[in-house]
């Protein structure tokens, strides 16, 4: 091999590699960005800000909940900004970041977020919270949020 095609293949290495980690900054942008709305959700709840709230959801945004029962399963649904805090609990919700999995492609995203959940200090139930977000002209906001209680079986 000469030396030319030697400069070019090395060339060609370089740029490849510039492009790719120009690519995985702007992925990693995009998926803190998302993973910052997650966030701001569980602080909101713990605040009790419904300003805040309501805010990151898309105006028809919806909260469905899963929880098994001994002999049934028990599926909620409500439009996210019908959601009310009720000023006797204190709720703290945790992920638990290392399971915790983000996929976006173009302006959607979802997150994959296994929590437990603690009201006055009290353990209350773990689970997975789903969520999908758009990106709309204000930035990435939630769609729905689909998760599930459980009292068992939690890490």
């Amino acid at each position: 091999m000469n030396i030319e095609k030697i400069l070019v293949l090395a060339m060609l290495v370089l740029t490849t590699s510039a492009q790719l980690t120009a690519q995985q900054k702007a992925r990693n942008a995009e998926e803190s960005s998302v993973l910052a709305v997650v966030q701001n959700f569980f602080d909101a709840l713990e605040k009790q800000d419904t300003a805040a709230f309501n805010k990151m959801f898309l105006p028809d945004g919806r909260n469905f909940s899963v929880r098994e029962l001994t002999d049934s399963v028990v599926i909620r649904s409500q439009v996210s900004k019908s959601f009310r805090f009720n000023s006797a609990q204190i709720i703290k919700e945790r992920m638990r970041s290392p399971s915790t999995e983000i996929k976006i492609d173009g302006r959607i995203a979802m997150v994959w977020a296994p929590y437990d959940l603690w009201i006055n200090d009290v353990f209350s139930h773990c689970g997975v919270d789903v969520f999908t977000l758009i990106k709309s002209a204000g930035g990435w906001k939630i769609a729905s949020i689909a998760y599930t209680l459980e009292k068992q079986g939690c890490k």
